[in-house]
């Protein structure tokens, strides 16, 4: 993830940081936001199954360009995936609100998380990696620049 968000290396002391006080329910106490968006990352891609469940994968690349059949999409999701996925919106959102400190923006953002919250079951190679990267990363780029209450 070496964009320009990321081009700040993150501390591993930090990243245990986050973790320890996840764990303990303790405050988190880092030198930057990038720490606490680099353990989600770490967080998210160590699930077996991605937060968009492989089955919703292919119809997310689908209408990922088109909101309300997005949103329609996420509707059909368990509750449990869905409701990650909308806690990881939010606190994407919220980094959003403060881009004039941090740099942010909207497309490095759903870039990164695009390809940890959805991910093809198996392998894609070449020009298809790229293209369904793209689709992943604008599917989350819309609940990034659009209200989205259920």
């Amino acid at each position: 993830y070496g964009k320009q968000w990321y081009q700040r290396r993150v501390r591993a002391i930090d990243i245990g940081a986050v973790r320890d006080a996840v764990d303990t329910d303790g405050p988190i106490r880092v030198s930057s936001i990038h720490s606490v968006a680099e353990s989600l990352i770490l967080f998210l891609d160590s699930f077996p199954e991605p937060v968009i469940p492989y089955e919703h994968y292919p119809v997310c690349l689908e209408h990922c360009t088109h909101f309300a059949n997005s949103k329609r999409t996420l509707r059909s999701i368990d509750s449990s995936h869905r409701n990650v996925f909308k806690y990881v919106c939010a606190f994407l959102r919220e980094i959003l609100a403060h881009s004039e400190r941090n740099r942010s923006n909207a497309k490095f953002l759903s870039q990164v998380f695009g390809d940890v919250l959805l991910k093809p079951q198996l392998p894609e190679a070449g020009s298809v990696a790229k293209s369904t990267s793209k689709k992943r990363s604008l599917f989350v780029y819309q609940f990034l620049t659009n209200d989205y209450d259920e």
